[in-house]
């Protein structure tokens, strides 16, 4: 059975980078490939959003899979590429921060220079294709790359605890306006009341389990949501709308923890 290649980049669906990634891909290791969108709409050269999708993507893929991840602003400049293990899955990307949110024992190796004939501004097909087919055909291909001692870790996203407040990062909103904040332990689940701090100022914020349970229509809710992070929503409607959030902003989340008296 052929291993499957999934692919997330910010190359959208108006061109044709995707399907030229894919076809350099099924060129290598066959015509039966399997070959899956994770998503394209990731915001045009936004890492850390990039990040979020490949930390929240990969623990349900097939164990020994490889994902294609493309998201690359510096493509053409002195930033190398990798290829990474992790979780038993592999990753090749470009060396920018796209691995960031991926925690815990992690293997990297250096991917090899782009060939003389490679277009210095698609590298996404050029380069990380064909070695994410070549990890496909021979996950052992790693043994003959030089290891990345030190990749690249995007820096200022994660969160920052105080006594009675968090601050967090909005690392994506979703199809329904959700709010994904860079906070997925388990400690945050611990607020017995919340506000949220922005620029417009304090809006009460209610930790539920789930969105039925607002308890009213424009009320906004601090939940753990299916992707493992905690998120802002608001049950029916677009919470970064109502509030103006978007994604790579800070806010301040305010509040008692359960434990304090």
């Amino acid at each position: 059975m052929k291993i499957p290649v999934f692919i997330l980049s910010d190359f959208g669906y108006s061109d044709t980078y995707v399907a030229q990634m894919k076809a350099e891909i099924l060129s290598f290791s066959g015509y039966d490939t399997p070959v899956i969108d994770l998503t394209h709409m990731v915001e045009a050269g936004n890492i850390l959003q990039g990040a979020y999708h490949l930390r929240s993507s990969l623990p349900h893929l097939p164990e020994g899979s490889v994902t294609l991840a493309v998201v690359d602003p510096g493509v053409g400049s002195n930033r190398s590429g990798l290829a990474a293990f992790w979780r038993g899955r592999f990753i090749t990307a470009p060396d920018n921060g796209l691995i960031t949110m991926l925690s815990g024992p992690i293997k990297t190796w250096k991917l090899p220079a782009p060939e003389s004939d490679s277009a210095p501004t698609f590298h996404g097909r050029d380069v990380f294709a064909g070695c994410a087919a070549r990890l496909a055909v021979d996950p052992g291909w790693t043994s003959y790359l030089e290891p990345l001692e030190n990749p690249v870790i995007l820096e200022d996203w994660m969160p920052a605890s105080r006594s009675d407040s968090v601050s967090a990062v909005v690392v994506h909103v979703d199809h329904f306006g959700n709010c994904i904040l860079g906070m997925e332990a388990d400690e945050f689940m611990k607020f017995s009341s919340v506000s949220i701090s922005t620029d417009a100022g304090d809006t009460a914020v209610f930790p539920v389990n789930s969105y039925h349970q607002a308890p009213a229509a424009d009320s906004l809710l601090y939940l753990r949501g299916s992707q493992g992070f905690f998120e802002l929503a608001l049950n029916g409607s677009s919470a970064a709308e109502k509030h103006d959030l978007s994604v790579g902003q800070r806010i301040t989340l305010k509040g008692k923890w359960i434990n304090q008296q």
